[in-house]
């Protein structure tokens, strides 16, 4: 089953949702929210909404989607491939307000992101800690139980994952 199939069908079955952000213009790239992600983006309690701002977090969902620049220098500076192991651990960084929220999920394909959990920055800690690789693990668990048959996309640049709008930038 093509991937794009897959995600349909799960869609239906309501373990995935699609953001689409209100306003002007349709999507032209695609995010989805698996189960955690939709109750970390509905809950008014949830710690990311309380302590970074659902405003925020809808800000960055709707750049994502509606095209908006992906950038960075030596590490992105919005969208960022963690460093394995896992591989294939993806982030959109949420840096405003001081309290910062990272977005965790995968690539179905180019454009195609799948988000798996929201976290904030302060409960990870410092990079390589356990809050990270667990969180971490946690993306590859979520992946695992939605997509069984299909590994996340992988590409050689960052061209290969977004594939407008996007300022080069080394994928380490």
């Amino acid at each position: 089953m093509l991937i794009k199939t897959h995600i349909t069908a799960l869609e239906a079955a309501g373990k995935l949702r699609r953001y689409v952000p209100r306003g002007r213009h349709p999507p032209k790239r695609r995010l989805y929210l698996a189960g955690l992600a939709m109750q970390d983006f509905d809950d008014s309690s949830s710690a990311t909404n309380l302590l970074v701002g659902k405003g925020f977090i809808e800000a960055a969902l709707t750049r994502w989607v509606s095209c908006g620049r992906i950038w960075g220098d030596n590490r992105g500076r919005f969208l960022d491939r963690l460093s394995p192991p896992p591989p294939e651990i993806w982030e959109i960084r949420v840096t405003e307000p001081v309290t910062q929220a990272r977005l965790f999920g995968r690539f179905a394909e180019p454009d195609t992101l799948i988000l798996t959990k929201f976290h904030t920055r302060a409960l990870l800690g410092d990079k390589g800690s356990q809050a990270w690789t667990a969180a971490m693990a946690n993306g590859v668990k979520t992946w695992e139980s939605l997509f069984p048959d299909h590994a996340p996309f992988s590409g050689p640049n960052i061209h290969a994952y977004v594939t407008e709008n996007c300022d080069a930038f080394p994928l380490s």
